[in-house]
C-alpha cells in the first residue's frame, strides 16, 4: 500500500513539475510519448523499491539518463533514481548504488562535454553534488546500521557465552555431586546394606529375638532400595550417552504400553527439541496416562503433539468422567515441570466429555 502511494505521488510530482519546467526552458525538448514512457518508468521503479531495489534501482536510474540525453526540460523527474541510490546504498548494496550514482553524474557530464557551456557546467556540477548530498547520507545510514547489528550480534554472542559458561559450571558441579554420591554416600549405604544381612544372619543362628531380627531386615531392605534410588539420582546427574532421556521421539512405544487404547496425532512440521523441552514432552505424556489410568475410568486417550512457530504443544485427552474423578499429585508435578520448562500447563474438562491436560512449551 505504502508502495502505491509512494508511486502515484511521485507520478503527480514528477508528470506536473516536467510540464511547468519546459515552459521556462523552451530550448529544450518538449514532452512526447517517449518523454512520458520514461517519466512512468521512472516512478513505477518505486514499486520494487523494498522487495527488489537492485531493479528499482536500474529503472529509475535508466529512465532518469534517457531524459537527460534526450534533452528534456530539468525538472523532478530524477528525483526517483536519487531514492533508488539512497535506498541502495543505505540498505547494504553499496556497489549497486554507488554505480547508480556515478552513472546520474556521469550522462549530464556527457551532454556538457557534448555541447559546452557555461550554465550546463554549472548544472552539472551542481547536479554532481546533490547526487553526492544524497549518497552520503545513505552511506552513514548504512554504516550506522552496520554498527547497530554488530553491537546486537556481539550482545548475543556474549548471552549465549554466559549461557554456556553457566551450563558448562553447572555440569561440573553435577559430576561433582555425581562422584560423591558414587564414591562416599554408595559406598557407605552398601556397607551398611551388607552388615546389616550379615548381622540378620548371625542374629537368626544365635536364636535371637525376633524383633532385633525385624529390624535388620527392614535397615538391609531400606538399604538396598536407597542404593537403587541413588542410580537413578546419579543416571540423571551423570546422564549416559549410550542411553540418552527419552522424548518424543518415543512417543510410540510409550503409548503401546498405556494399558489403553492410545491415537497419536502430530500436526506441523516435526524438528528436533531441545533436550530439556523434549524430555518434558515425553514426562507430561506419561504422567498423563497414568493419571488416566489411575482415576479417569477412560477406555482411550488422544494424544496430540502440535510443532508451531518458536513452540510445541501437546495434548491428551481421555473419555473418562474429567474433572469430578479424583486426581492425585501427579498434576502438579506436570505443573511443575512445564513451568521449569518456561512453559505454560492446564487442566479441565474436554470439549466432548473426559478430562484435558495440556502443556505449551517454548522451542
Amino acid at each position: 500500500m505504502r508502495a502505491l502511494v509512494l508511486v502515484c505521488g511521485m507520478a503527480v510530482v514528477v508528470v506536473y513539475s516536467t510540464v511547468l519546467a519546459y515552459g521556462n526552458q523552451p530550448d529544450t525538448r518538449p514532452l512526447d510519448p517517449a518523454g512520458y514512457a520514461l517519466l512512468a518508468a521512472a516512478v513505477i521503479g518505486l514499486a520494487w523499491l523494498r522487495s527488489r531495489p537492485e531493479v528499482s534501482l536500474i529503472v529509475c536510474v535508466g529512465a532518469a539518463g534517457g531524459c537527460f540525453m534526450l534533452g528534456y526540460a530539468y525538472a523532478l523527474w530524477p528525483v526517483p533514481a536519487l531514492i533508488a541510490v539512497f535506498t541502495a546504498i543505505s540498505g547494504g548494496r553499496r556497489s549497486a548504488g554507488w554505480v547508480g550514482a556515478a552513472v546520474l553524474v556521469l550522462l549530464p557530464a556527457i551532454g556538457v562535454a557534448t555541447h559546452p557551456a557555461l550554465d550546463r557546467v554549472v548544472g552539472a556540477v551542481i547536479w554532481a553534488l546533490l547526487v553526492l548530498v544524497v549518497a552520503q547520507p545513505a552511506e552513514v545510514s548504512r554504516a550506522r546500521r552496520a554498527y547497530t547489528a554488530e553491537v546486537e550480534r556481539r550482545a548475543a554472542d556474549a548471552e549465549r557465552t554466559r549461557e554456556e559458561e553457566a551450563l558448562r559450571r553447572a555440569q561440573e558441579e553435577r559430576l561433582r555431586v555425581a562422584r560423591e554420591l558414587h564414591d562416599v554416600t554408595s559406598h557407605t549405604v552398601s556397607v551398611i546394606a551388607l552388615h546389616a544381612a550379615v548381622a540378620a544372619e548371625a542374629v537368626e543362628r544365635a536364636g535371637g529375638p525376633p524383633e532385633a531380627r525385624a529390624a535388620l531386615q527392614v535397615i538391609r531392605t531400606a538399604s538396598r532400595q536407597a542404593l537403587a534410588e541413588m542410580k537413578g539420582v546419579l543416571g540423571v546427574l551423570r546422564p549416559d550417552s549410550r542411553h540418552p532421556p527419552p522424548g518424543s521421539a518415543q512417543l510410540p512405544e510409550l503409548l503401546k504400553t498405556a494399558g489403553l487404547p492410545v491415537t497419536l496425532e502430530v500436526s506441523g512440521e516435526r524438528r528436533p527439541l531441545p533436550p530439556a523441552v523434549d524430555l518434558t514432552v515425553y514426562r507430561v505424556v506419561q504422567e498423563a496416562l497414568t493419571n488416566t489410568m489411575r482415576h479417569a475410568g477412560a477406555t482411550g486417550a488422544t494424544v496430540t503433539l502440535r510443532y508451531e512457530t518458536g513452540a510445541v504443544t501437546v495434548q491428551v485427552d481421555d473419555d473418562g468422567t474429567g474433572s469430578r474423578a479424583p486426581r492425585g499429585n501427579g498434576l502438579t508435578g506436570m505443573a511443575e515441570r512445564v513451568a521449569a520448562a518456561g512453559g505454560r500447563f492446564t487442566t479441565g474438562d474436554g470439549p466432548e466429555g473426559g478430562f484435558r491436560i495440556a502443556a505449551w512449551l517454548p522451542a
